[in-house]
């Protein structure tokens, strides 16, 4: 008679410990520390981290002709993130008389590059005239 008044006493105390256990779990909002709290990183930090990243890319350094200009940020929706948006003339890698510019499109986001995007085209060809022409200039 005794074993059928310990189980029940048993199943209760284990439903009590796995229901204070499960209490104390995390609810997923920490970050890889441990602690709940953002990495406060400044825009002007962050701007920086970005520069160092644009000319740290392979392209920047083995055809650079021109330093990387920021032209845009845009702050996020998220807290401490931003997006930079830097422009540099460099020579094409498949012609060399040919001037490329490149975009690089840098996300830093608490202080770490998460994104980014990269894209290269032909800006101008020595000898080749640059501005519009319209259809009077043709027929002239």
């Amino acid at each position: 008679m005794k074993n059928h008044r310990i189980f029940p006493l048993l199943l209760i105390i284990i439903c009590i410990v796995t229901a204070i256990s499960g209490c104390t779990e995390s609810n997923g909002t920490s970050n890889e520390t441990g602690s709940d709290e953002f990495n406060a990183t400044s825009e002007e930090e962050s701007r920086q981290i970005a520069e160092t990243y644009v000319r740290n890319l392979d392209s920047y350094r083995e055809y650079n002709l021109t330093e990387p200009i920021l032209v845009e940020t845009v702050t996020l929706r998220c807290p401490y993130c931003w997006k930079f948006v830097y422009e540099f003339d460099l020579i094409s890698e498949k012609d060399p008389d040919v001037t490329d510019t490149a975009t690089v499109t840098v996300t830093v986001t608490e202080g770490e590059v998460v994104d980014a995007v990269y894209a290269q085209g032909s800006s101008h060809i020595p000898g080749t005239p640059t501005g519009s022409m319209g259809a009077d200039d043709l027929l002239n």
